[in-house]
């Protein structure tokens, strides 16, 4: 019996492919989620079944059925992980600061924690129930004065420090 040349064989692989290519399509439409297109997964069946050397062409069907199989499998984990990787918050990227306004942000805060020691104990207690959220009403009750008196009381502390800027 004479050995098939390659052009033969190549021939034979590629007609039983269009053979059975709508039912590999069809399997891969019902293993693969939306944004697959389920031709992409029986093309690539296809390749690697055009590039595998010793395959028995008695067992092609098989092999392309199995291998579109795991191609979807495959696709399905990587969605999978790309998902669980977009979602996970340690796993998100920073935002792009400036390193410019980076810079700035801590060489306020260090002006102003030079600033906050200087000030009497009561005035830092003041800094932190503002620093708190606490509203001017709880501060007042604090302080055991009216509303108005805490928010004298803010005003002359913001002059001390330097932080206060009248608007207009």
């Amino acid at each position: 019996m004479p050995v098939p040349d390659a052009r033969t064989r190549t021939d034979d692989y590629w007609q039983e492919c269009i053979r059975i290519r709508p039912t590999l399509v069809r399997i891969a439409a019902r293993r693969c989620a939306a944004p697959v297109d389920p031709d992409d997964i029986v093309n690539e069946a296809l390749i690697r079944g055009a590039e595998f050397d010793d395959l028995d062409m008695n067992r092609l069907e098989q092999f392309l059925v199995s291998t579109v199989t795991r191609l979807c499998a495959d696709e399905a984990r990587r969605r999978t992980v790309a998902t669980r990787m977009a979602n996970h918050p340690r796993l998100v990227p920073p935002s792009a600061e400036d390193p410019a306004e980076f810079a700035c942000d801590k060489a306020e805060a260090r002006w102003l924690a030079v600033r906050l020691l200087a000030l009497p104990r009561r005035d830092r207690e003041l800094v932190d129930m503002l620093a708190d959220g606490m509203p001017h009403s709880e501060i007042a009750r604090e302080l055991g004065t009216t509303t108005q008196g805490a928010h004298s009381a803010l005003y002359r502390l913001r002059k001390r420090i330097g932080a206060y800027r009248p608007i207009g």
